[in-house]
């Protein structure tokens, strides 16, 4: 007695296909969830004096998948007290989109854009550690929970 299939193998290839969608929606729903609030833990907790507003407005991310621009979040959200001739937001937003270009692969890219980020992180102020650690800890978290 033979085994008769009762379908194609496109219809194999179509639930296979939606169902691999359905994951890496699901995915990017996370990403971008973390993504957020990564951007609000750095941009609230910074305990720093930002006079100029730029490096609270040149923290954002970007989300890629295959080199492709999925999802972009940066705002000026800092009022300035001193005026400057730099844009926080574009210096941060054009660091991210620069970064994105050289990823082939999916990936939740957050950044401070302004070149004195590191070196006010490095005077024990936090600029994007505590942020840096949450999205370490919720993104396997929160894929666990996908499975």
């Amino acid at each position: 007695m033979a085994l008769v299939p009762r379908h194609r193998m496109s219809d194999i290839d179509r639930v296979f296909k939606a169902a691999s969608e359905n994951v890496t929606n699901s995915f990017l729903r996370v990403l971008r969830y973390v993504g957020e609030r990564a951007v609000n833990e750095a941009r609230l907790n910074g305990n720093y004096l930002d006079r100029t507003a730029n490096l609270r407005n040149s923290i954002g991310y970007v989300i890629v998948v295959n080199g492709r621009i999925l999802d972009v979040n940066f705002q000026n959200t800092a009022a300035q007290t001193q005026t400057s001739t730099e844009d926080g937001l574009k210096i941060g937003k054009d660091l991210a989109l620069e970064l994105a270009s050289r990823q082939s692969e999916i990936a939740l890219i957050v950044v401070a854009g302004m070149k004195y980020a590191l070196y006010v992180e490095s005077t024990g102020k936090n600029v994007l550690t505590s942020a840096e650690q949450m999205a370490n800890t919720q993104v396997p978290l929160l894929l666990r929970q996908l499975l």
